[in-house]
């Protein structure tokens, strides 16, 4: 939705005023480049010429919508030219391509240079989600012609073809891509054990009186909660 990207020009900006090397990669979807946040964070990062590479996935159709209906632009990477910031164009599924160019945009941010807008040409395989009819807005035969561009095929392909792969080491990088997977969805599954009183931790680097006030509010209706919990056992 973009909402994520002034915070991350927010971030990148603090740090640098801070001293750190810290660069931001702030990345959206095709779709959320027709948000108004996507507009403010380019903006922004390019007047105040932060640490932030902006990393746009464009699958060609965000959730079902058409690049072509999204903007009239000849690529994403071309809006960079308007907020005054480099844009780059480069294959998405091409996973060394995308590192070069990310590499270069990560140390060009580093060195002072500023912001970077990168557009990285993809394709959704699957249906956005399982309520989404893909056939309402594209065809089989676009999405087979994607089969043979899936990047961990062409890198695995590659690094065959170079000597860099073999059958043990791609059976064992499965295995840990499965079990990392699995973890994942492990602790996605456990419910987290949430701290009301969380609500006013880093919201301001000293609390306001009215966040004291609140916070003071809330930690007595908690525990006169918990009070009356334990009289009722």
């Amino acid at each position: 939705m973009a909402t994520q990207l002034p915070h991350a020009v927010g971030l990148a900006h603090a740090a640098r005023l801070k001293g750190d090397d810290v660069v931001a990669l702030a990345m959206v979807g095709d779709g959320g480049t027709s948000e108004g946040d996507f507009h403010e964070a380019l903006n922004f990062a390019a007047v105040w010429q932060a640490p932030v590479v902006f990393l746009v996935q464009n699958n060609g159709f965000a959730i079902s919508v058409p690049l072509a209906k999204q903007t009239a632009a000849p690529s994403l990477a071309h809006k960079a030219v308007g907020y005054g910031m480099p844009g780059r164009l480069v294959d998405g599924n091409d996973a060394v391509a995308v590192h070069e160019v990310l590499s270069e945009a990560v140390e060009r941010a580093r060195e002072g240079g500023g912001p970077t807008l990168i557009e990285a040409v993809t394709y959704r395989m699957e249906a956005h989600t399982n309520a989404d009819d893909a056939t309402r807005y594209r065809q089989d035969a676009d999405v087979e012609a994607w089969q043979d561009h899936d990047p961990i095929v062409l890198l695995e392909r590659e690094l065959t073809e170079r000597d860099l792969l073999d059958e043990d080491r791609r059976r064992a990088v499965r295995e840990d891509a499965e079990a990392m997977a699995a973890d994942l969805r492990a602790r996605m599954n456990q419910d987290p054990a949430l701290d009301p009183m969380d609500l006013f931790t880093h919201v301001y680097a000293e609390q306001t009186s009215q966040l004291r006030e609140q916070a003071a509010l809330l930690r007595a209706e908690l525990e006169a909660e918990n009070e009356a919990d334990g009289a009722g056992r």
